[in-house]
């Protein structure tokens, strides 16, 4: 049996559509609301397999409702009610189970309720196990590019858009995001109205998605805004953000797990992916890594060159411009039996500022590469 609900601020449809609804023993109409605030109260008490709106409702967009029964149970399926093929047509876009055209016709109604109860015999053979396989948390890398794995198996997102919505929400994870920052970040050339579309769509998408990587109602909707929730999960930039927290509050220099922290950013955050809103966050890594290589190079410099060496080589991968580490390194690899090396350096970064910058390095770098060839 299917439990329904319906919801439409214009009386004489609801009531039309609910002794439709009547003539089929397979489906039961819970309950009926012309006023959508007591929606959103309700399906926390009751199961709900469907629920049909009104697209058009006063104060609120169908879409939004929508949304916002999707966050408190994602498995309720929606089907929306209006009288504007233009509307269908969004509906169908946003990923619902069905549409209906006003004034609904029984025979167009049998065809919903047929496709709601494959919908609902799927669900039952998930529940049951059957052809499924237990899931493990997801692995998700930010550094370089981000990816997400299960079972070291790569997951894959049905599209671009709906990766980057992953990766904006997993950026400011357990934070709610004004739904139209989304879309203006995500679609920002776009019409507003068809951005919205976008947006329900991706979310459609993505919250399918999660659920049968094992992570259910983990997108939530409340006052225009949109947050995500994962547990568990193993991601490097919330090991990253961890360990920088533990080393910020720690009086003591714990090496160790300040290499660890340094193996974790194996590049630019989500730098392959070419998110434009992501370069703030991608700023604040590259300077806290900077950091923690600066205390890194201070530790080992006086105890192991070789050490020294190596994590100076790493910053200056990250930024080729500190002069004061191309001394350094240069003076380093001096020291180590590489003259060569060190003069090779240099000319390197002597052309690397002509070209770039068109400018010649300082006189005290200049001298001490002059020194190297007497």
């Amino acid at each position: 049996m299917i439990q329904a609900i319906i919801v439409d601020d214009e009386e004489l449809s609801l009531i039309s559509l609910e002794k439709k609804l009547l003539e089929f023993p397979d489906i039961k109409v819970v309950k009926t609301y012309t006023n959508h605030e007591h929606v959103l109260t309700d399906i926390k008490k009751e199961i709900i397999d469907v629920a049909f709106l009104d697209i058009e409702l006063v104060n609120v967009s169908g879409l939004d409702l929508a949304e916002a029964i999707l966050s408190i149970q994602p498995s309720i399926h929606i089907v929306f009610v209006t009288a504007h093929m233009e509307y269908a047509v969004q509906a169908f876009e946003i990923n619902s189970a069905d549409y209906l055209l006003k004034p609904v016709i029984s025979k167009r109604l049998q065809k919903t309720i047929h496709r709601l109860m494959e919908k609902k015999s799927v669900t039952k053979t998930q529940e049951t196990g059957i052809g499924s396989s237990a899931n493990s948390p997801l692995t998700i890398k930010c550094f370089s590019e981000l990816q997400v794995f299960q079972n070291e198996q790569l997951v894959h997102f049905k599209t671009a858009k709906m990766k980057e919505l992953f990766g904006y929400f997993l950026t400011y994870l357990g934070t709610y995001i004004k739904r139209d920052i989304l879309i203006d970040h995500l679609w920002p050339d776009e019409d507003y109205k068809k951005s919205k579309i976008h947006l329900h769509t991706c979310l459609s998408h993505l919250r399918k998605l999660l659920d049968e990587l094992g992570y259910s109602n983990c997108i939530t909707f409340a006052n225009q805004s949109y947050s995500l929730t994962l547990e568990p999960i193993h991601c490097d930039v919330i090991e990253f953000e961890k360990s920088i927290q533990y080393l910020t509050a720690s009086q003591k220099i714990d090496i160790q797990h300040i290499e660890k922290s340094i193996d974790l950013y194996t590049g630019t955050y989500m730098e392959l992916n070419g998110y434009q809103w992501a370069q703030a966050k991608s700023q604040e890594y590259h300077q806290q890594m900077m950091f923690l290589l600066n205390k890194t190079i201070e530790y080992f410099q006086n105890i192991d060159d070789e050490k020294t060496l190596y994590y100076l080589q790493i910053q200056l991968k990250l930024n080729p411009y500190l002069e004061e580490k191309v001394k350094q390194t240069m003076k380093l690899l001096v020291k180590l039996g590489n003259r060569f090396k060190a003069i090779k350096m240099y000319k390197d970064y002597e052309q690397m500022l002509l070209h770039e910058l068109a400018i010649k390095p300082e006189e005290n770098l200049v001298q001490l590469y002059n020194s190297l060839l007497k």
